[in-house]
């Protein structure tokens, strides 16, 4: 029945034939249509009101255990933490075989072959129609959960697929079922009805790859019969079918019925079986209910091995069944595991169980779960049974409550209801744990970035701190202090290359050193004087004699400072490259996502080459201004007389020295008389062209240096590097609102990967607030 289906309709369904499970020995009896839809004398029989059992059960864990059993089958139906290892208890019903196993970690888990009557059990345990075919019968994992309905909640189903997530193109074969009524025999028939439906949907065939036709594939074997080799088509399912029914005056009960350890089929349901019965059994919470028919040696199940070699022998419950075969099995191996002797080769802690499951032709003459109850009481009371064991005084020390379906089901509940007391409050921490590791990563994950409003949202916080930390940087406020080197630290980096650039324009940045006295240049004639009396002829034009040639103090000027060049790119490259690093170090800090800061870097990339750009245009401009001479710096003449005046003064002095050397006994004055001044001024008129051109380009370069640095630094580092349209202020909050929405998705928008890792911690997230709820309300009852 569809989830649309009308509830109350009176239109009746055509009744479904009666199918034999050569496996579980169970069908669903042919219902004649009456104005009821089917005879009530035969719906209200115990097959679809175990009040009488219920009530035992309900009695035994009482109502805070059915309310507490409720509430984690509740957790364990949550999606979201399928694939958490919670460890929530849960009964397994079935052989553990085919279907993924890391995402359900249930407490309770059947193992066992196939046809060794599981499904019987499962039927018994659940008085549910589950329809079963020949052979393989099941082929996927059917999560099953019975609980009470208390009023104004109605009896009622919901049935629905769980779709492996390996395919997600792949589309559940039918849409979820569900019915409710006052009536639980009218729920009964429906149920009946749709559990038969989903389970022809969910046979191989309709799940069969696109392509692959059901003639090329055997029924069993996947072996082609068209083609020489095999097809690699499983049988076995990773689809999982759900539940849910509420039933009156029900104990809660829950099972999971999954295929079963296979030993003929295709290689890879035979490994995938043994491997997830594997992963099942070794969870450490899982109590273990493994059957064996009693016609078959114990020593050659498969169960046994696995769960020897995951020491989980004392998490072991046994159950026989096929005991109507008493005639065909060895009586004394069976009797001794019933009685379970502590120090026998198949000892378990939890103990054996003994069923006795309903015969094909009991199946086949509709006889009903009452009837079926009935016969297994005198079986084990009498009977062939009793016959078989007249000759075994061990039958004497068998306990009656390892025997029959009803004690299996009672102390299944029992240990169940016993670890979920136990585990609820370790099963609460490790929720609240996993509730902050995620909120941990979704934060780590920023702000959502689907949507433009998001993205700019998102990219603005990052901008923010990338701003602040700049401002840091430039203003000395500095993240690392005690590290002088670290490449935030920008303006002590600029300031201590402003002070070398300095230093090496005073110093170390002419061509020629200056003379400053009345000495002649070196011998060679290799000194300033005589680099500028050679400039000076060899640049002679149209000016008059004994002029300067007109461009003297411009070439004069360019040779003496042709190194500033050189210099001032060393400068301007260090800076250049520690505003790089610097840059680098903030957008690690602002931008912790390497992908994301990738992607603003390289959206800025090319403005960030246009500012580095600009700020060589202009040192180009001013590496060109050189060429202008001129100054209005009232220094100039002063730097001119500075120079002057001590060169004759140190000649007068020189020709008082030589006058008293001369006349050693006439006073020598201690100060120069403007007369000999005057007379020194001859010295300087057959030299003066040369000197003053000499002393004005000394005073020329007094002025020119410190302004070509202040130029240098002011324009092209401060105004340039490190300005408003410098490399460190392009990613700002205009660049961002500039940004179209599909520049800014492609920039900022989350990846399919992020964006569904996002989704998914969200959903995980919202199932164990819906869990915590439902636990912290469970705790508050019993308390």
């Amino acid at each position: 029945m569809n989830g649309d289906s009308d509830a109350t309709s009176s239109q009746p369904k055509d009744p479904r034939r009666s199918k034999i499970d050569p496996d579980s020995n169970f069908t669903a009896p042919n219902l004649q249509k009456t104005n009821s839809w089917v005879t009530r004398n035969k719906l209200l029989s115990p097959e679809f009101n175990d009040n009488k059992d219920e009530a035992e059960l309900g009695n035994l864990m009482g109502d805070d255990g059915e309310k507490l059993l409720a509430v984690v089958d509740d957790i364990r139906k949550i999606d979201s933490l399928r694939n958490e290892e919670l460890h929530i208890p849960q009964v397994f019903v079935a052989p553990i075989t085919l279907h993924t196993v890391a995402d359900l970690n249930f407490e309770i888990v059947v193992v066992g072959d196939t046809s060794t009557g599981k499904s019987s059990v499962l039927q018994a345990l659940t008085r549910l129609p589950f329809p079963v075919a020949g052979e393989l019968c099941t082929r996927f994992v059917t999560e099953t959960t019975i609980r009470r309905c208390s009023p104004p909640e109605r009896p009622g189903y919901n049935v629905e697929v769980k779709m492996d997530g390996s395919s997600p193109s792949q589309a559940a074969p039918f849409l979820p079922k569900s019915f409710e009524s006052d009536e639980w025999v009218e729920v009964f028939q429906h149920l009946r009805e749709d559990i038969d439906d989903a389970f022809k949907k969910m046979s191989p065939d309709p799940l069969l790859p696109s392509g692959i036709s059901k003639k090329e594939v055997h029924p069993r074997l996947g072996i082609s019969s068209t083609g020489p080799r095999p097809l690699p088509i499983p049988q076995l399912q990773k689809h999982r079918l759900q539940i849910t029914v509420r039933k009156p005056n029900q104990a809660h009960f829950s099972i999971v019925d999954i295929p079963g350890l296979i030993s003929n089929g295709a290689t890879v349901d035979i490994q995938l079986s043994i491997e997830l019965a594997r992963q099942y059994i070794k969870n450490e919470q899982a109590i273990v209910l493994a059957i064996t028919p009693a016609d078959v040696v114990i020593v050659n199940q498969k169960w046994l091995n696995l769960v020897t070699e995951e020491h989980a022998l004392d998490r072991t419950i046994g159950v026989i069944t096929k005991t109507d075969k008493i005639e065909e099995m060895n009586h004394e191996s069976t009797f001794n595991l019933l009685r379970n002797r502590v120090g026998s080769e198949y000892h378990l802690k939890l103990g054996w169980f003994a069923v006795r499951n309903r015969s094909p032709k009991e199946i086949i003459d509709g006889e009903l779960f009452e009837e079926r109850d009935r016969k297994e009481d005198v079986f084990f009371g009498g009977g062939k049974w009793k016959e078989a064991t007249s000759s075994f005084p061990a039958w004497d020390s068998i306990d009656p409550k390892v025997l029959g379906i009803q004690r299996l089901k009672r102390t299944l509940q029992g240990y169940l209801y016993k670890r979920v007391k136990e585990n609820f409050p370790a099963l609460r921490t490790k929720m609240r744990s996993l509730e902050i590791e995620y909120n941990t990563r979704i934060q780590s994950m920023g702000f959502p970035r689907e949507k433009p409003r998001d993205q700019r949202v998102y990219l603005s916080e990052i901008q923010t701190m990338y701003e602040a930390e700049v401002e840091r940087s430039l203003n000395g406020d500095y993240r690392f202090v005690d590290n002088p080197k670290h490449p935030s630290r920008l303006r002590y980096h600029v300031k201590t290359f402003n002070d070398a650039f300095e230093s090496a324009m005073k110093h170390n940045a002419i061509k020629y050193h200056w003379q400053v006295n009345d000495q002649d240049d070196e011998a060679d004639g290799a000194g300033i004087l005589n680099w500028i009396n050679n400039t000076w002829d060899a640049h002679r034009g149209s000016e008059p004699r004994h002029d300067a040639p007109r461009s003297l103090k411009k070439e004069l000027v360019k040779q003496q400072t042709e190194s500033w060049e050189t210099k001032t790119k060393l400068y301007i490259q260090q800076v250049e490259e520690a505003i790089k690093a610097c840059n680098n170090d903030l957008f690690r800090f602002a931008c912790e996502n390497d992908d994301l800061r990738l992607k603003i870097r390289e959206k800025l990339e090319a403005r960030e080459t246009r500012a580095f750009e600009d700020a060589k245009a202009e040192l180009h401009n001013i590496l060109k201004d050189r060429d202008y001479i001129d100054s209005w710096n009232p220094q100039l003449q002063f730097f001119i007389d500075e120079c002057q005046y001590p060169r004759i003064e140190r000649q007068v002095k020189l020709q008082l020295a030589e006058q008293k050397k001369a006349a050693a006994t006439e006073a020598n004055p201690s100060e120069a008389s403007p007369d000999q001044v005057s007379a020194r001024a001859l010295f300087y008129s057959n030299n003066k062209k040369v000197y003053e051109v000499h002393d004005w380009l000394y005073a020329y370069w007094k002025v020119a240096y410190p302004r070509f640095v202040d130029n240098v630094i002011i324009q092209v580092v401060e105004r340039h590097l490190l300005g408003p349209n410098g490399p460190l202020k392009l990613f700002n909050r205009n660049w961002i609102f500039d940004l179209e929405d599909d520049e800014l998705d492609e920039l900022v928008g989350e990846n399919e990967v992020t964006r569904a890792e996002r989704k998914e911690l969200k959903e995980r997230l919202a199932g164990l607030k819906n869990a915590l709820e439902k636990a912290d309300t469970a705790l508050r009852s019993r308390t």
